[in-house]
């Protein structure tokens, strides 16, 4: 963890923006909440910034593929993470979109 920070405060002391994670987390299992709290807390501890975009579980495919679309558009996001399970619809269409 100190030298993931380290790397972090690095690359920010080299004039580059702190890398930024954007979490977008469908529906309300319990599992995946903590799952995407602990990943947003382990993120702060070494410096990266975090958001998370919350969704109901009757979201569209669409509206999540334009959710990526534009955090892959938006030059402040370094990561996006889509927590799975996607609940309504399979995984594998929106995975295979998004891992292009």
């Amino acid at each position: 963890q100190k030298e993931i920070q380290h790397g972090v405060d690095s690359w920010v002391s080299l004039g580059n923006r702190r890398p930024h994670l954007s979490i977008i987390l469908v529906g309300d299992n319990p599992a995946s909440h903590t799952y995407v709290r602990r990943k947003i807390k382990a993120a702060a501890a070494v410096g990266i910034c975090s958001e998370i975009i919350l969704k109901p579980k009757d979201v569209s495919q669409e509206e999540l593929l334009d959710i990526t679309d534009r955090l892959n558009a938006d030059p402040r996001v370094s990561g996006i993470l889509v927590q799975l399970p996607l609940p309504g619809f399979g995984n594998n269409t929106c995975s295979s979109y998004i891992a292009q």
